[in-house]
């Protein structure tokens, strides 16, 4: 770019000075010594002019010879510019970090949240997802929690209201509510002198009563039978409910 001078400017750049120019720091001379003043050189004008040009440029500024400002303003919008990159640079490198995970496709974990936590997760809730859109997921367990409709989608395995029960050849596994059977048996009879009766499992006696059918101490008699199904396992009448104590968490398989 030509620079603006009050006068006697040429169309075309300097040179640069020939091998017998003088390298150092410039002087004012002594003539009383016999030192000469240093020449600075039109080559030494252009190359400042050009500099200050080219930074002013640099800023997004166009070059105005009016203007005194301009290199102030240039200086300052690279600065910003250059503030902005490093911030977007640690803004990308931080989405690139959060990214990696060292969760493998298929792990399981739960979250005090009402929804997944990242676009990494997605709610075990035994919905049919995409093959193509979580293809590592679907690599991880297949058709292990049902097939989807056969052919593009897959199930993700249901957590919602079911507690996680630790196997190993049987991971992945659905088991169905069920309790221990409750069981017992009740055998009484009494005839005259003679009695006989049996109370086990969740079976007792509480108490007999005359039958009155015939009268004395060969009297014959009835009995009445409780059931108490804590008798056959201590796990009954613990508590109101077959609710152990539990936390609810949200349940999220990694894609």
């Amino acid at each position: 770019m030509k620079s603006v001078y009050q006068s006697r400017a040429v169309s075309y750049p300097p040179e640069l000075p020939n091998s017998a120019s003088s390298e150092g720091y410039p002087t004012n001379g002594s003539p009383t010594g016999g030192v000469l003043a240093t020449v600075i050189g039109d080559y030494w004008y252009n190359a400042v002019t050009q500099e200050i040009v080219n930074a002013i440029k640099g800023g997004g500024v166009t070059p105005d010879a009016a203007d005194l400002t301009q290199l102030d303003a240039a200086i300052k919008a690279q600065i910003k510019a250059a503030s902005d990159d490093l911030a977007a640079s640690i803004a990308s490198l931080g989405t690139k970090v959060s990214q990696v995970e060292v969760v493998p496709s298929g792990a399981i974990m739960f979250f005090p949240t009402v929804s997944a936590p990242n676009g990494n997760w997605l709610v075990c809730n035994g919905r049919a997802v995409s093959r193509t859109a979580y293809a590592a997921l679907f690599s991880a367990i297949g058709t292990k929690y049902g097939a989807g409709n056969g052919s593009t989608t897959f199930a993700l395995p249901n957590l919602i209201d079911r507690v996680v029960w630790g196997g190993q050849n049987n991971a992945g596994e659905y088991r169905n509510a069920g309790l221990p059977n409750i069981s017992g048996s009740v055998g009484l009879v009494r005839r005259g002198g003679a009695e006989g009766y049996r109370f086990d499992g969740a079976f007792s006696e509480s108490g007999r009563f005359d039958a009155q059918v015939r009268h004395g101490d060969n009297d014959d008699w009835g009995s009445y039978v409780d059931f108490n199904a804590a008798k056959s396992n201590a796990i009954y009448g613990a508590s109101s409910t077959v609710q152990p104590p539990a936390l609810v968490l949200l349940p999220c398989i990694h894609i």
